[in-house]
């Protein structure tokens, strides 16, 4: 068992009370999908704080994080999980939630299933927080949640692309570069990880729909539970090597960017990011009329 804390829940606050309800209401309805998130035991205090904290069932074998660098999965495991955490983001997605802050360290491995945690940060779809903060991982944020967009959907779509993209990497999205705003920039002018030479191309082509720019482009999780269902009993059967997720020789140890950050974070450049595109916008269709005038001189 683990006990998670709330902060400051000694008096039963609205925040303990809202985590406590999604739990249940997500794992109810992925009970009925015949899907699995991290069971939620029950609840108790602690004697000393008098906090209230969520007992869940522990997982033994760490975050998903952890798993990527040290098991080479094979492709059939690598389809499987990303399955099973397509049938849990499903459940959310159902009750018209959005995780918001889905990426490889809240992915937790059991004997014989992820689980997708942190179900408390989970909010309604387009809901947009009176205080207007964001947090989250930057490599794992839609390039509308950086610029300061409600929580949709699809912006959980982009944050799975990038589990895709690790599944086929054995590491992190641009664990070797500055988490700053010029990354922050780049993800929002279309900068994508370096796709892994090997990766078999239906797989890369659906990845690029998930991190798409526009979030109207981006796939639903029914589709992709659909397509990943379609591939575990496809790919096991085919020959083709190329056809496969290739299993990469992983790094003894990835040497990380001494600024990139893999815990969530408050994230203050929205307004700085919005000035910048909109001026680099102003400058380009500047450009373009410039260029269709004297052109027709």
């Amino acid at each position: 068992m683990v006990l998670k804390s709330l902060n400051d829940s000694s008096n039963i606050n609205e925040d303990f009370l809202n985590e406590w309800k999604v739990h249940l209401q997500c794992q109810n309805e992925a009970f009925l999908s015949y899907a699995c998130l991290i069971p939620v035991l029950g609840i108790t205090q602690d004697p000393d704080t008098l906090n209230y904290m969520i007992v869940i069932e522990e997982a033994f074998n760490g975050s998903l994080r952890n798993n990527l660098l040290t098991k080479k999965y094979n492709p059939n495991d690598k389809f499987k999980n990303l399955w099973h955490i397509l049938r849990q983001l499903k459940a959310i997605h159902k009750l018209n939630l959005v995780h918001g802050d889905l990426h490889n360290g809240n992915i937790l491995h059991t004997k014989n299933h992820l689980f997708i945690s942190d179900l408390g940060l989970c909010k309604p779809v387009n809901r947009t927080d009176t205080e207007n903060e964001i947090y989250g991982i930057i490599p794992y944020m839609a390039p509308e949640i950086l610029r300061g967009k409600p929580y949709t959907k699809a912006a959980d779509i982009y944050s799975f692309g990038m589990l895709m993209w690790e599944m086929t990497s054995g590491a992190p999205a641009f664990h070797n570069i500055s988490h700053d705003i010029e990354l922050s920039l780049n993800i929002c002018t279309g900068t994508r990880p370096e796709i892994i030479e090997g990766t078999m191309p239906e797989y890369v082509k659906l990845m690029k729909r998930c991190w798409d720019n526009d979030p109207q482009k981006r796939p639903t999780v029914n589709e992709l539970e659909n397509i990943f269902s379609l591939w575990m009993k496809i790919y096991p059967l085919e020959k083709d090597n190329e056809k496969r997720i290739p299993v990469p020789e992983n790094e003894p140890e990835i040497v990380y960017h001494p600024k990139s950050c893999y815990t969530s974070r408050k994230f203050d450049d929205s307004a700085k990011l919005n000035e910048i595109c909109e001026l680099s916008n102003k400058i380009l269709f500047d450009d373009n009329v410039n260029q269709d005038f004297f052109g027709n001189v």
